[in-house]
């Protein structure tokens, strides 16, 4: 049916116009920068941010609609990744900012074209309602997500059992081969890579992946991005938390999160939780979604 779809698009080309990927190194990346500067949907600091994501130097950071040779109409970003799912590596396609002209918007289904014709793995979080409608005619599946703010409590009358480590060699011989890969990916992304313990089993530990961002241009906010046994975290999350207060000097902490996993109770200062909407295609099986490869990392 997604094939049928497409053949039924592909009628109303126009022949104009033609795809292009878009590399780092690409002269074509100057046309794509004046486009995204003229466009007012997206803040084009934050877009040129998710830009610099990159997982595999030679792979595109997208696709784009060129107009004569010269000019950029549309254009939709890729994260390419590859990642290690139950012991196999498969190749990852995450989307962001897929803009297009107005007078274009027809053609917006062929800068998705060539990622589908991959037959990889393919997520994107949070979509415009307007593309909604297209992924689901495409049969991405669609899936609900969270993101839940907090404000943490600093204070904790309990001994602290647990602490926090930030030296990852001292866990590069422990980690799983997935964690290991995480690891590695993730490394140079400006994310903090941290480990937790109990003070006197060093072997028992979560690894979790964070970055302090800040909100609003004041907030100080942490945001956890990887935890990798959610429920570990749960069973000590006071002293996990007053650890990340220590460390980020923040008690302002963010998740996202799927079904009822959220790794934050509901005894709080203060939470908010919004409902979101992810779209995926050729999910591996067995494999728990998260938020690692994606621009939730920026």
């Amino acid at each position: 049916m997604t094939k049928d779809l497409i053949e039924k698009l592909e009628k109303k080309t126009n022949f104009n116009l033609k795809v292009v990927s878009i590399n780092n190194d690409d002269d074509k990346k100057l046309l794509l920068i004046k486009f995204l500067e003229k466009q007012n949907f997206l803040e084009i600091k934050k877009i040129q941010s998710i830009l610099k994501i990159n997982f595999i130097d030679d792979s595109p950071i997208g696709y784009a609609l060129l107009k004569n040779n010269s000019e950029v109409v549309g254009f939709l970003g890729t994260i390419f990744s590859k990642r290690r799912i139950q012991n196999q590596l498969f190749d990852h396609c995450y989307l962001h900012t897929w803009i297009v002209s107005k007078n274009y918007r027809m053609q917006s289904f062929r800068l998705i074209k060539p990622v589908l014709e991959k037959k990889v793995f393919i997520s994107t979080f949070s979509p415009i309602k307007s593309l909604e409608g297209l992924y689901k005619k495409l049969y991405f599946e669609e899936k609900n997500y969270f993101t839940k703010f907090i404000v943490a409590s600093p204070i904790n009358f309990a001994d602290n059992k647990m602490k926090l480590i930030d030296d990852r060699s001292l866990f590069e011989n422990k980690l799983s081969e997935s964690n290991k890969k995480v690891c590695a990916d993730h490394n140079s992304l400006g994310v903090d890579i941290l480990f937790v313990c109990p003070k006197n089993d060093i072997n028992d530990f979560i690894l979790i992946i964070a970055k302090k961002k800040i909100k609003k241009k004041i907030f100080p906010v942490l945001e956890i991005i990887y935890v990798s046994n959610i429920q570990k975290f749960k069973e000590n999350e006071k002293e996990i938390n007053i650890q990340l207060i220590k460390k980020f000097k923040t008690i302002f902490f963010v998740e996202n999160y799927f079904d009822n996993n959220s790794l934050f109770s509901k005894k709080k200062l203060f939470t908010k939780i919004n409902e979101k909407k992810g779209y995926y295609k050729n999910v591996p099986k067995s494999h728990n979604l998260n938020f690692l490869y994606s621009e939730i990392l920026d």
